[in-house]
């Protein structure tokens, strides 16, 4: 499902589900960049280290937890300035994807680059927990909630403050639910829950979330809970109820698995 490069001290993460979307992560100064730009849309961020920053002829630091978001094809380099000290992540997007996202906000794309310091912001701690989320083996629907979140925050002036909408698409988002519920095992996206309901992919987490209190991949999710704990009750293999559940490994199914029971999959079954 995730696909990395062959350096170790670069690595790419891609989801062949969700194509829009690439990340990057550097942990080496060796690699410098002369003037350059970029498809998409990008947002980077520092871990260690400072670097210095030309973008358009103005010029910054770039110190750990720097957060910069950059528009396509804007000129810039960024070059640290202890090669051994120096790592950073990119996220690269799809400017039709972001475009798609904020004409549903009704907001203006961003033209100019933006670089925040963000120790009293969170902005650091969210951009982390993406990347994080990004470069692991999460369904396609987290994956794609959490950006879609990360930039409703950070890019967009809309607020979700009630509810009413969800109510009044009540029939659609009941349509998104049992979809989940008899495709659950499968990498769902949110082009097929808009497909599905006929809602806007980027409005159903906030839709759905307001009226059945949590977003779609974790709906999802507990139904692959729930699932694997009547497979479990087979006395089956925990590996091949991991697999069947739709997990990607043993590992994963059980860190999971315990974060939803309290127990991991193993004693659950030992107790049956």
């Amino acid at each position: 499902m995730t696909g990395k490069g062959t350096s170790e001290d670069v690595r790419f993460y891609r989801d062949k589900h969700l194509p829009f979307f690439e990340l990057k992560q550097c942990n080496t100064g060796e690699l410098s960049y002369r003037k350059h730009t970029h498809e998409e849309y990008s947002v980077g961020i520092v871990e260690q280290g400072k670097s210095f920053f030309w973008y358009g002829g103005r010029t910054a630091i770039l110190s750990p937890k720097t957060v910069v978001f950059l528009p396509p094809d804007f000129i810039h380099s960024c070059n640290p300035f202890d090669p051994g000290q120096w790592a950073y992540s990119m996220l690269f997007v799809n400017a039709a994807w972001v475009q798609g996202f904020m004409d549903s906000h009704g907001s203006y794309l961003f033209d100019e680059p933006i670089v925040k310091e963000a120790p009293e912001n969170g902005t650091f701690t969210e951009t982390n927990e993406l990347v994080e989320v990004l470069s692991t083996h999460a369904i396609p629907l987290e994956k794609e909630a959490r950006i879609a979140a990360f930039f409703e925050r950070h890019l967009t002036g809309w607020r979700a403050s009630h509810n009413s909408g969800a109510s009044l698409e009540q029939p659609k988002l009941k349509l998104i639910r049992e979809y989940l519920q008899s495709c659950f095992l499968e990498k769902i996206t949110l082009d097929q829950l808009e497909e599905a309901s006929g809602l806007n992919k980027f409005h159903i987490i906030r839709l759905f979330k307001g009226f059945f209190k949590i977003p779609p991949h974790t709906y999802q999710t507990l139904l692959r809970v729930n699932y694997a704990k009547k497979e479990l009750c087979k006395h089956r293999p925990l590996i091949e109820v991991a697999l069947a559940a739709g997990f990607y490994d043993q590992s994963h199914f059980t860190k999971v698995f315990k974060a939803h029971t309290g127990v991991t999959p193993d004693s659950y079954q030992k107790n049956i």
